[in-house]
């Protein structure tokens, strides 16, 4: 493969993609969160720039400078605040890159005021679930939809093969906890019809932004086959 070249799709020309972490408050100042760079999502939505395509970006809390030299960008925090965007946003866009890491935690209640001290006892906190977003999100038959799985190595495969179902999704790319934080990725994308496809045969690593133009490259003629105008 040529990874300065990205295939052109046929359609769609508008991309929804989300990044980065959510972090669920604790009191003014901690909060709870999964780590993430948001540098996968990130390469993707460059890819799919790149194209022609017109590609909004919904960015979590994370610090990668480059996210900023892209055209259109809303931030989040929590993932309240991502799924009040992509209620908003999705019905106006045919691709849907989920690549954003939900915390699965959130404080039970509100969050505490102010901020806790640590000469005060510690506070008990009771945690609760945060609300399924991919899964329960309202997609319209000409809509594709990309959700990802973060396992380890032996088990991100069938992770992914359960969250095809839960996440609704298209497709899925799995990636092994190795990639985490990383500038280098592992992905696999995942299909309903059993096919695992990788970059290489050995499914090594390579960096990000060469597997982010392959996932686009290898996602756009189902993408282009499904959105149809």
């Amino acid at each position: 493969m040529n990874d300065t070249n990205t295939t052109k799709p046929q359609s769609p020309t508008r991309w929804l993609v989300a990044l980065g972490p959510t972090h669920e408050p604790i009191d003014e100042v901690r909060f709870i969160g999964n780590r993430s760079s948001g540098r996968m999502g990130f390469e993707i939505a460059k890819a799919a720039q790149e194209t022609g395509a017109h590609v909004r970006v919904l960015a979590g809390p994370c610090h990668l400078s480059q996210i900023d030299s892209l055209n259109d960008v809303a931030r989040f925090q929590s993932a309240a605040d991502l799924r009040a965007l992509l209620t908003t946003d999705w019905p106006n866009f045919d691709v849907l890159i989920m690549a954003a890491a939900v915390a699965d935690w959130r404080v039970a209640g509100e969050k505490l005021a102010g901020k806790l001290r640590r000469e005060t006892p510690a506070p008990v906190l009771q945690l609760e679930p945060v609300a399924e977003i991919l899964g329960n999100l309202q997609s319209h038959a000409n809509q594709f939809v990309v959700g990802f799985a973060l396992e380890p190595m032996e088990q991100m495969i069938a992770s992914a093969r359960r969250k095809l179902i839960a996440k609704k999704a298209d497709c899925i790319v799995a990636n092994s906890l190795q990639t985490l934080d990383g500038v280098e990725s592992d992905a696999r994308i995942v299909w309903p019809d059993g096919r695992v496809v990788s970059l290489d045969a050995q499914g090594a690593f390579a960096p990000k932004s060469v597997v982010a133009r392959w996932i686009v490259q290898t996602i756009s003629p189902a993408i282009s086959q499904k959105c149809v105008h």
